[in-house]
């Protein structure tokens, strides 16, 4: 009789369809990063605004990118990590009101002469304002300690300086498409860098929920998302996204300061409150999809796009209604994203706009 004889390969076979992240069994996906990970990344985020007030038709564009360094500290016993988040550069650029122009900004550039941002009371005058509500955090460093889930547990003394140094628009601003900057901002910019991370092993198909700041909403908002786990292989982990955008409950009102007492004294405050108490939020939806690598444990590439619609009413300018449309993407990059390229560095920090009709673009 012929000896029969057993091939290796089915047994390896077996072997690697049961291995963790592969087509069978669940996948765990707690951050693997070691200490002395480090990990470059761009973040390009663009802002569109439409606007009807009364009837005139407005609209603007705004490019915000960010070349942001993580690099991970140290992991302790329980697998929280220590991890410095570096925003090595802020670039981009906004359109100036009332079809004025074009403003650039990048914080790797030669400072502006004295009185580059300065106008003749046109869209220039607040040009300087909007750039360094822009620019706010850059060329800055903070730490923060990470769960081994992803998510920031712990904001450090360096966090909490940069935070009490930047500064926070205000309502108009924000309006604007100004970002805003708070202790949920900073642990999202570092949530964003290790990837959507389930609480605990889950299989291909297999969903969760959190929830997020809405940081480019107008007013305080929250992003509830519907993650699931779409791929898993060897290299990467693909998980789709899907959310709903609301906003926040008003918390009480604090007693107003003497100048905001009298509306007649201060009709721009008291425009402000009548924002904040007529501002409704609606059909707020958000999609993307995130990109983990299972080699270093940092993700890959993420996007996501955000739409609201909105409406307020704005005192002496009647009733208001924004629709807003905001794209995200998070790619992998290099250091030398940090520096501005030669004909990045010569880009003149204002441009015409085509001419428009009706006080701006449709």
């Amino acid at each position: 009789m012929t000896p029969r004889t057993t091939s290796p390969i089915p047994l390896l076979a077996f072997f690697a369809l049961c291995a963790p992240g592969l087509a069978q069994g669940t996948v765990d996906l707690m951050v693997t990063a070691k200490m002395g990970a480090s990990v470059w990344l761009l973040q390009q985020t663009t802002l569109t605004q439409s606007i009807d007030a009364q009837g005139m038709m407005l609209g603007s564009e705004q490019a915000l990118n960010r070349v942001l360094q993580f690099t991970v500290k140290d992991v302790d016993d329980k697998g929280q990590r220590l991890v410095e988040a570096r925003i090595a550069r802020v670039y981009g650029s906004f359109d100036l009101p009332m079809g004025m122009g074009t403003a650039d900004f990048d914080s790797a550039a030669a400072p502006a002469a004295a009185g580059d941002d300065e106008g003749d009371g046109g869209g220039m005058d607040m040009s300087g304002g909007m750039k360094a509500l822009l620019l706010a955090g850059a060329g800055k460093a903070f730490t923060v300690k990470v769960d081994a889930r992803g998510q920031v547990v712990e904001l450090l003394d360096d966090a909490k300086a940069l935070l009490k140094s930047t500064p926070t628009p205000a309502l108009t601003g924000r309006m604007l498409g100004a970002p805003t900057w708070d202790e949920d901002a900073l642990k999202e910019l570092v949530v964003e860098a290790f990837g959507e991370r389930p609480a605990a092993p889950i299989a291909v198909g297999g969903s969760w929920q959190r929830q997020a700041p809405a940081n480019q909403a107008i007013a305080p908002a929250t992003t509830r998302l519907d993650l699931k786990l779409a791929k898993a292989d060897a290299a990467t982990c693909e998980i789709a996204i899907t959310g709903a955008i609301d906003k926040l409950a008003a918390a009480t009102p604090a007693a107003p300061v003497d100048d905001d007492a009298d509306d007649d004294s201060n009709p721009q405050a008291a425009a402000e409150r009548n924002i904040r108490d007529t501002l409704l939020m609606k059909n707020g939806k958000l999609t993307g999809v995130c990109r983990i690598a299972r080699d270093d444990g940092f993700v890959a590439a993420a996007d996501s796009t955000a739409s609201i619609a909105v409406e307020m009413s704005a005192g002496p300018w009647g009733e208001v209604s924004m629709s807003l449309k905001s794209t995200k993407k998070l790619t992998r990059t290099t250091a030398d994203a940090a520096t501005p390229k030669k004909a990045e560095a010569t880009k003149s920090a204002g441009k015409p706009a085509t001419p428009t009709t009706g006080g701006g673009k449709k």
